[in-house]
């Protein structure tokens, strides 16, 4: 049944929750916008993903825009070349004041997709994709969160004991504030680690094997892999002295100052402490969504795992 249903409607496409590609940020096309009361405001590069569950978001805004009369619910929108591809629905939780605007942590409370037609996203959302770890609402949801591509970063920690070097996508930096947003699992052993330094480091991708990365991603964090053990040169961060990866693009080393559990991912906000470009505009590893993927260009790199 499985297999009528996907050549009925992809036939020639594997089915899968993302589709990874490489990009420069010159080359997404894709943006997002907050509607609250009469404003409608580009949030592409303040927002970012902070926990799948609940599903929560955050946006920044500066301190000249305002967010419009408390009582409007608002709506974050997701476009490309000018037509909605998603939108969700959001409630506050909490306002975070920082230098020179606020932080905005919102929950998701209901979403629509648009990309493709009705059938298509019920074939894919409502059956292809089913599974037991996730329900049809959280499909939907992930769906929209990531018709925005989401990078792919590779997270560094090091203390006198412990070191270990891992990939994430749940985060987000806001140039104009100077701020970076992670979302860590609360089980990942490293984050009581980072909690207790108020430090970490976070690289570019860049052309990374993305096997690589995921078998990154895959190592256990009470034992990461032994550094000599690494299939790629590491070298040292300048201010903090942390491990990175030789081939990156380059990396940002944070000061942690705030942090909240949003539920299954503790929220972390860092400030940039240093900034070290190795390449000038690097490439990145990005997930997106099977439905924006399909009427995109953007080119698929296959992943074993």
């Amino acid at each position: 049944m499985g297999l009528s249903v996907k050549n009925i409607f992809f036939k020639h496409t594997d089915i899968k929750t993302f589709f990874i590609t490489r990009l420069t940020e010159s080359q997404i096309k894709e943006k997002i916008w907050l509607k609250k009361g009469g404003l409608i405001i580009d949030i592409t590069h303040r927002q970012s993903m902070i926990c799948l569950d609940p599903f929560c978001i955050a946006v920044w805004l500066p301190l000249a825009q305002g967010v419009g009369d408390k009582a409007d619910a608002p709506v974050i929108f997701f476009t490309k070349d000018g037509k909605t591809t998603a939108s969700i629905n959001v409630s506050l939780i909490e306002n975070v004041p920082t230098d020179n605007g606020t932080l905005l942590l919102y929950k998701i409370e209901s979403v629509k997709n648009y990309q493709l037609t009705l059938m298509h996203r019920l074939a894919v959302l409502g059956y292809l994709l089913r599974s037991k770890k996730n329900t049809f609402q959280s499909r939907r949801i992930i769906s929209a969160l990531y018709s925005y591509p989401r990078k792919i970063i590779i997270v560094s920690y090091q203390d006198d004991e412990y070191y270990n070097i891992f990939p994430m996508d749940i985060q987000g930096y806001i140039l104009e504030q100077g701020i970076y947003l992670l979302g860590l699992r609360t089980t990942n052993v490293t984050l009581d680690k980072i909690l207790a330094a108020k430090k970490v480091v976070i690289c570019e991708s860049d052309e990374m094997d993305i096997e690589i990365i995921y078998q990154l991603g895959k190592h256990p964090s009470t034992s990461p892999t032994k550094k000599e053990e690494m299939p790629f040169a590491i070298t040292e961060s300048e201010l903090f002295g942390f491990p990175v990866p030789a081939t990156i693009g380059g990396y940002k080393e944070l000061e942690i100052f705030y942090n909240r559990k949003m539920g299954y991912h503790m929220l972390l906000v860092g400030k940039v402490a240093n900034s070290k470009v190795i390449k000038e505009s690097p490439a990145s590893l990005y997930h997106v969504g099977f439905l924006q993927f399909q009427k995109g260009d953007y080119k698929s790199i296959d992943a074993i795992y």
